[in-house]
């Protein structure tokens, strides 16, 4: 055996002293979704600032918050008392109104009735004095035959029109085409 290679073999170069370079970039995209995590936690707690506050603090709010209601209370008892107050004021002028409703429909009754018998009236007065015959001077008038009006003439009704006669129809030219039919005399 001889120490010295052959030229076949391929040559086997010697480590170099400086590292090869690495791929850094699962380690820059690690490090970039900490800080994205950092900052989203940072947001929620800067939003909401009252959700991390020691639990003693949460218990004097929540004093605070018993006497709130209490104040709360007080005011929605009053503001339901002044409703009701004006709920009530409300029934009474409805109330009051229907009162006076009926009053001047009772009055407004009675003015028809008063109406109706003056047209009723009215009538018999004018045609009466046409057709009485004057009274005997020695025939004493008594009331009751004075009370009693005159039988009404009765006014002659009108004679009716006479129904128009009926145009005569035959066909209808839509379009403005001269029709080839004789109209149809009417019937009489």
């Amino acid at each position: 055996m001889s120490i010295e290679s052959s030229q076949n073999w391929p040559a086997a170069e010697p480590p170099s002293l400086v590292p090869a370079p690495r791929r850094r970039w699962p380690v820059v995209l690690l490090v970039m979704i900490v800080l994205a995590l950092v900052a989203a936690g940072g947001s929620y707690a800067w939003l909401n600032p009252g959700s991390f506050g020691p639990i003693s603090g949460r218990e004097a709010a929540e004093a605070d918050a018993g006497s709130g209601d209490k104040a709360v209370l007080t005011d929605l008892l009053a503001a339901q008392q002044k409703a009701a107050d004006d709920l009530a004021t409300i029934n009474q002028a409805i109330a009051d109104q229907q009162e006076q409703l009926k009053a001047v429909v009772s009055q407004i009754a009675a003015l028809s009735a008063k109406l109706d018998a003056l047209k009723s009236a009215a009538p018999q007065a004018s045609t009466a004095p046409a057709f009485a015959m004057p009274a005997p001077a020695t025939a004493p008038a008594t009331s009751a035959t004075a009370a009693v009006p005159a039988p009404a003439a009765r006014a002659a009704p009108r004679p009716k029109k006479p129904p128009r006669a009926v145009a005569p129809t035959g066909p209808i030219s839509v379009g403005g085409a001269p029709l080839n039919t004789a109209p149809v005399a009417p019937p009489q």
